[in-house]
């Protein structure tokens, strides 16, 4: 309003200074009007130039984080595919990366791996179930036809004549298979087959139970491939640290023998193809589970004098006779083993004409 008073009074100062020829021409409401008109004009040039300025100023003050986001997910979005409709990828982009229930790519499905070829593992961990829950797992696992409720409450009980109770017994399942989770079926790892027995999913994998498969394949074919890969998972003697009043020393005594045979007919097997470096392997697989077995320490000395090893024949054999000393009634080793042992370090050159002369007859073709 100044700036129109103002305009109005430089339009009559105008009409003043033109003189009364131009005030006989021009009406004064005639030169009021034109001044109120340039008075307006520049008011609203003045306003949006002065708004247009604040607009700016707020800009420069304030982040823009509405552009910027916007921007950001744009580039973060992927491309539409021509192949799906365009409401699967909004919803894809609409549900949050973490959100429950999502499987990641590329993740291992459920598993269920129970160890006994050396200490007790679940899917290769040592102690990762309480040990009520691994006592369970362990008495499912060597009986793959299943347990009923009461030998259940026998096994897990302190001793026959004290069995578990049936409500703890309930409980102890129950915890454990939250433990354990499900298979990929859905399925519960330990189910329950009706009428009060249950068992272990039959996708649930026993070392020892692919050991025996293996081992019997390799010794049927006089192949190494299936008793190098039975022996593979032997991890040292069977179940060490599992000591359940149930689980028998004939059991573990019959175990560990299989290991021993098959340890024995690898090495063997092995050293008549000419790789002494796998007899040794082998040997030393098999004396982890029975260091006692002087089958394979006799095995090692062969294995490793076939490999140019006089220190390790003589290795093995202080280590045999430190383990016969603990374990035999006489404290000392086979006689068989005691001449094994002279034959291979005699240095004599009798003894390495002889040794020649079997190596020759042994490479004759027949």
């Amino acid at each position: 309003m100044a700036l129109c008073v103002l305009a109005c009074g430089l339009a009559a100062a105008a009409g003043r200074q033109a003189g009364p020829p131009l005030s006989g021409r021009l009406a004064w409401p005639a030169v009021f009007g034109a001044g109120m008109l340039a008075g307006a004009v520049i008011v609203v040039t003045v306003s949006w130039l002065a708004t247009r300025t604040r607009g700016r100023r707020a800009r420069a003050r304030t982040p823009a984080h509405g552009p910027v986001r916007a921007q950001q997910a744009a580039r973060a979005a992927p491309p539409v595919r021509a192949d799906r409709p365009a409401w699967a990828d909004r919803a894809r982009l609409a549900r949050p990366a973490d959100a429950p229930g999502r499987q990641q790519t590329g993740a291992h499905p459920p598993s269920l791996r129970i160890g006994v070829l050396g200490s007790l593992t679940v899917n290769g961990q040592a102690g990762a179930l309480l040990p009520a829950q691994s006592q369970l797992i362990v008495s499912l696992a060597l009986h793959p036809e299943g347990l009923s409720n009461r030998q259940l409450r026998t096994f897990l009980g302190a001793d026959p004549g004290h069995p578990k109770p049936a409500d703890s017994l309930r409980q102890l399942i129950a915890r454990t298979r939250r433990a354990l989770g499900r298979a990929d079926d859905g399925r519960e790892w330990i189910e329950h087959l009706g009428h009060g027995r249950y068992a272990l999913h039959p996708r649930a994998r026993v070392d020892w139970r692919e050991f025996e498969t293996l081992a019997a394949e390799g010794v049927r074919l006089a192949a190494a491939g299936p008793l190098t890969d039975a022996l593979s998972m032997v991890r040292g003697q069977p179940f060490t640290d599992c000591y359940y009043w149930w689980l028998e020393t004939a059991t573990i005594e019959s175990v560990t023998s299989r290991i021993v045979a098959t340890a024995e007919a690898l090495a063997e097997l092995t050293l008549a193809a000419g790789d002494p470096a796998a007899g040794v392997r082998a040997s030393r697989i098999g004396l982890a589970a029975d260091p006692s077995a002087e089958p394979l320490w006799r095995m090692l000395m062969r294995a490793e004098h076939a490999a140019g090893n006089l220190a390790g024949v003589r290795e093995a054999w202080g280590r045999c006779v430190d383990v016969i000393a603990d374990v035999a009634a006489d404290g000392e080793p086979e006689p068989a083993t005691a001449a094994l042992f002279r034959e291979l370090t005699d240095t004599s050159p009798a003894a390495d004409a002889g040794r020649h002369y079997a190596r020759s007859a042994l490479s004759v073709p027949r």
